[in-house]
């Protein structure tokens, strides 16, 4: 007899549950859930991962009469926690659309709209250019591993089995929402204070001579000294954005330890 047919029917509906939850996150989580990767792909991948990890998931919590008394609350569960867990893995992207976003209104590129694949709808080319810089520090730093790995170990904080989630640790999403636009203020905190010192400087300037116009003069001056700084600043800025990665990586492990 070949081995998956001796699988009981409490470990196929175990292997069930923890594909639910493997494939919540892989449709939710960054990079690898954007439109342009073949649905087919994803499922194909959450099944190899839930394939790979179920052997070491405990799974002792599970009985005959808990599958069968409360297998709908044991699926949702298992959806709501992957959802969870993918939203808040997102959320350094997040704050680069916050950053971003605030540069391009600044700089007056807030109506040049393009689709962002990362994000699935259409941003600016300011949000462009750092969801670009962003994706490819992710990958460069092994962040998809480090957030997998964080799936893995979500099934040793938040086990399979009829228990309840703690929706207390859903009070802190104020707190989220601080840290997300925190992060983004702190990457578009060097072109938001060079626009503001040449918006003095022009201001100044049209006071001092009347016959410019300063309103038409200063969007091209303010879109040149974005960029300027924009360039000089990109070792900050990665640096700044190798920081949050660890910050929200870090926030996702005492989210799942939280529930």
């Amino acid at each position: 007899m070949l081995p998956f047919l001796k699988f009981s029917e409490v470990e196929i509906l175990s292997f069930a549950l923890v594909l639910l939850r493997v494939s919540s996150f892989t449709m939710s989580w960054p990079v690898f859930s954007v439109y342009n990767v073949p649905n087919t792909a994803k499922v194909l991948f959450a099944v190899l991962l839930t394939m790979v990890m179920f052997p070491i998931i405990d799974r002792s919590a599970l009985t005959d009469q808990s599958l069968g008394q409360e297998l709908i609350w044991l699926a949702g569960r298992e959806v709501l926690t992957g959802l969870c867990l993918g939203f808040l893995t997102r959320l350094f992207f997040f704050a680069v659309s916050a950053g971003a976003n605030l540069i391009a209104t600044s700089a007056g590129l807030a109506n040049a709209q393009l689709f962002n694949p990362t994000m699935g709808a259409t941003t600016t080319t300011v949000e462009q250019f750092y969801s670009v810089i962003a994706t490819l520090l992710f990958l460069a730093l092994n962040g998809h591993h480090m957030f997998l790995e964080g799936l893995a170990e979500s099934f040793q904080a938040i086990p399979l089995g009829p228990a309840g989630i703690d929706i207390a640790v859903f009070k802190e999403s104020g707190q989220l929402i601080q840290s997300v636009v925190e992060a983004g203020i702190k990457m578009s905190a060097p072109v938001l204070v060079a626009f503001f010192i040449m918006n003095v400087a022009m201001g100044i300037i049209g006071r001092a001579v009347p016959q410019i116009n300063v309103l038409v003069t200063s969007m091209p001056v303010n879109f040149m000294a974005g960029v300027v700084v924009m360039l000089i600043s990109l070792p900050a800025l990665i640096l700044q954005l190798d920081h949050d990665l660890l910050e929200f990586a870090e926030i996702m492990f005492r989210f799942m330890r939280a529930m």
